[in-house]
């Protein structure tokens, strides 16, 4: 991998980032806010436009003492691009990212219970990589790399599946190891619920969304197997003070009722649930949402969060969700100040996970490297190409 000085890395990857978050902002920008010269910020923005990366695009208006006008900077959307994936047992999502975060292609697929246990992870992951793959070379734009969104436990850094209930995982094994085999594309794994707080942090300008709790829900085979009831499941994505969390030991999200007992089917006391066209005379899955709002306005008083997101389910069961959410909150807040606490849907629906991992792998191109003692890794492999 290429290498460069540890200053000039990290310099490149500071500048880099911050293009990538304000889509358009000038050199002198730039330097104001990251504290640089402008003759550095300059020579690291002239040679990222020799190599492609950036490009010049409108030009501001000129101060009130005139002058030149300023000219803003963004990344190539198409120099390179990025791919998301989700696997459940029911089905798989793909899509391609351009550099800034917008999709070029997408693609969804159902899967058999057959299909799902002759195939099992790898299989599945192989037929989606050569859709994307193939629709990125179609389209020209070269594939730099993949993020995986699974249900379950996940190890994200060590690329593993600790244990996973809808996937029939029960002892850990590498994925990544797996993957390898079908692929040279670098591909990160993440647990889906958290994925989707990618999306959404990469999608919103709002700094709401920087305490944040996603609410992944979806109604779904209990596993990959013939005549395997649905049931309602759950997991959570959280975000606080700008940070993904993952707590010790990645587990962060799995969510379990405090009400729920030995011998409880699901992961709520009030049954498993019953997704119904007239969700109003369905009193079990009605008192499911109820239980599970209790437990999001919990989370969203005592963690002080902002932003609600809830997807996986057809919008109008969200939308009943959503409503006790509100409610909630309120009954449940203790003080008689009034808050307001943004409940809504998710921004890409069916595509939340797969845009989410894809965004995921995206957050990982443009992250600034850790100072090291003399030499660093190049931040991206952008760079390299």
């Amino acid at each position: 991998m290429k290498t460069q000085s540890s200053y000039s890395d990290i310099n490149t990857s500071r500048i880099l980032r911050l293009i990538w978050q304000k889509k358009r902002i000038s050199r002198v920008e730039i330097a104001g806010v990251l504290g640089l010269d402008k003759s550095t910020v300059t020579k690291i923005v002239n040679e990222l436009k020799d190599l492609g990366i950036l490009r010049e695009t409108l030009q501001g208006n000129s101060g009130p003492l005139g002058g030149r006008p300023p000219v803003f900077l963004e990344i190539t959307p198409g120099f390179a691009c990025v791919g998301g994936i989700e696997i459940n047992p029911d089905r798989v999502v793909c899509c391609l990212l351009n550099l800034q975060g917008d999709i070029i292609f997408e693609d969804r697929q159902a899967i058999t219970t057959q299909d799902f246990l002759k195939m099992h992870i790898k299989g599945v992951f192989s037929k989606a990589y050569q859709t994307i793959q193939k629709r990125a070379d179609e389209l020209g734009i070269k594939l730099v790399g993949i993020g995986l969104g699974l249900p379950g436990l996940l190890n994200s850094s060590r690329g593993e599946i600790e244990y996973s209930v809808p996937l029939m995982i029960q002892t850990p094994f590498s994925l990544k190891d797996q993957l390898s085999e079908v692929t040279d594309i670098p591909v990160e794994i993440e647990n889906d619920a958290r994925c989707c707080c990618y999306s959404e942090i990469i999608s919103s300008r709002s700094s709401a969304v920087n305490n944040m709790i996603f609410v992944l829900t979806e109604y779904r085979a209990y596993k990959p197997v013939e005549n395997s009831k649905k049931n309602f499941a759950v997991g959570f994505g959280i975000v606080l003070d700008s940070k993904l969390l993952k707590g010790h030991d990645d587990t962060a999200g799995e969510f379990r009722s405090m009400l729920w007992e030995e011998g409880t089917v699901g992961q709520f006391h009030s049954g498993d649930g019953k997704l119904s066209e007239k969700l109003e005379d369905n009193s079990e899955m009605r008192s499911v949402f109820m239980e599970l709002a209790r437990h999001i306005a919990f989370l969203v008083n005592t963690l002080n969060l902002q932003t609600v997101c809830i997807g996986g389910m057809e919008p109008k069961y969200i939308k009943v969700l959503e409503n006790y959410v509100h409610e909630r909150i309120e009954v449940q807040w203790s003080y008689a100040n009034e808050r307001k606490i943004d409940v809504r849907m998710s921004t890409y629906d069916d595509l939340a996970v797969a845009h989410g991992a894809g965004s995921m792998y995206l957050t990982k191109i443009f992250s600034i490297p850790e100072m090291k003692a003399e030499k660093v890794p190049m931040p991206t492999n952008l760079l390299n190409l």
